[in-house]
Parts: structure tokens; C-alpha cells; sequence
């Protein structure tokens, strides 16, 4: 389930409101009152797991990023990748289980001091099924996701035709690679876990010199 929260620590209930939550933004102020005092709220520090794969995902909730960020890591594919999504404060996860999508592979780790607030799917649900802003804000933000991917893809599949060995190693590197910490002065990305030379030659039909030399 969920890790060890903060609750005690801080989150005073004048911070437990939603209004910053983008897809609520044009709920009514009182239906927004109602919503928070049916949520169960959390506060984590920076660094903090929320809850890992394995421990059954969101739980039924839909989560809300009150304050701070969180980080959402999921394996992609058998090549032992992991993908990275930032849940930044106004944001929300864990709807997608309204849709049948298992989250139970998903890990979320508090990227600062966060303050998240927990509302059960079937409420959530509820609340889709009477509040049309929120369905609309809801498709409107699958509907950029969607294009950026769609845009990403585009543009990689531009790229690959052609490529040498050096730069499918560097675009393999990308695809592992994680931004730094907020508030790192270094900035950028980093890959935390490299995976050895061998099994990138293998993974990219390529020689362990040519990944030697490319990283």
C-alpha cells in the first residue's frame, strides 16, 4: 500500500483545499469543499516512496499533488527500461483505473516536500459522471498527452533510419535517462541505472567498443 506518511508533521487544514488542482478549476467552490473533506490526505518528504510496484498501485484512489512533485516510474517493455513522469503540483494520477488499466506496476517517490490528497475512484467517478468540466478537462489533457507522444514518436522515427552504432547508443541513453533533482545545480539528465556495455551491444545490434566509445 501506501508508505509512511507525514500527516502528523505537517499539512495544516488550511493547506487541504484543491483549488490549485487543474482539472477541478471550474468546480464549484463548495462541491471543491465537500471533494477535499473526502480525501485522505498525506504530506511525504522529498524523497519519500509513496508506494512501490507490487503493493497495489494507486489502491483505488485518484491521487491529487496538493504541493511539490511526484515521480512516477513504470518498467516499459522486456529491455528493462523505465519510464519517468513528473506529477508536478495541480496535477493528479491513478484515474486511469476508472478505464480497467492496472497501476500495480507503478512506483511513486516524492520528488520534494509533497502534499498529496487521496479520493476514492468511485467518488472520482461520480464526480465525472455529474461535473462536466472535469470530463472535458480530463480529454483535453489525454488529448495533448497523446499529441506530444504522437510527436515524440515522429520525430524518433525520423532518426533511426541510417543511424550509426554511436547513435543508437546515445538514443538508447535518452530513452533511460531521468532529470536530475529539483533543485540540483547541475541540472539535466542522468541515467542512474546503466545497464553493461554487453547488454547494450546486444540490445542495440551493435559491437562493446562502439558503446565503450559512444558513452
Amino acid at each position: 500500500m501506501f508508505g509512511t506518511d507525514r500527516s502528523t508533521q505537517s499539512s495544516p487544514e488550511n493547506t487541504r483545499s484543491l483549488r490549485g488542482i487543474r482539472i477541478l478549476a471550474d468546480v464549484e467552490p463548495r462541491e471543491l469543499t465537500l471533494l477535499a473533506a473526502e480525501c485522505d490526505w498525506r504530506s511525504y518528504a522529498r524523497n519519500d516512496i509513496i508506494f512501490s510496484a507490487g503493493q497495489g498501485g494507486t489502491r483505488g484512489d485518484v491521487v491529487f499533488v496538493v504541493q511539490g512533485a511526484v515521480r512516477l516510474a513504470r518498467p516499459t517493455g522486456t529491455a528493462g527500461r523505465i519510464s519517468y513522469v513528473d506529477v508536478f503540483a495541480g496535477g493528479q494520477f491513478g484515474e486511469t483505473g476508472i478505464l480497467g488499466l492496472d497501476d500495480g506496476d507503478l512506483t511513486a517517490i516524492a520528488r520534494e516536500d509533497t502534499l498529496i490528497a487521496l479520493l476514492p475512484e468511485a467518488r472520482f467517478s461520480e464526480l465525472l459522471s455529474h461535473q462536466e468540466s472535469v470530463s472535458r478537462a480530463l480529454l483535453l489533457q489525454y488529448a495533448k498527452m497523446l499529441r506530444s507522444r504522437e510527436a515524440a514518436a515522429g520525430a524518433a522515427s525520423e532518426a533511426q533510419p541510417g543511424a550509426t552504432g554511436a547513435q543508437r547508443v546515445y538514443a538508447e541513453l535518452l530513452a533511460l535517462a531521468e532529470p536530475r533533482a529539483q533543485g540540483d545545480a547541475r541540472g539535466g539528465l542522468i541515467v542512474p541505472r546503466l545497464p553493461r556495455h554487453r547488454e547494450l551491444a546486444d540490445r542495440l545490434s551493435t559491437t562493446e567498443e562502439v558503446v565503450a566509445g559512444a558513452i
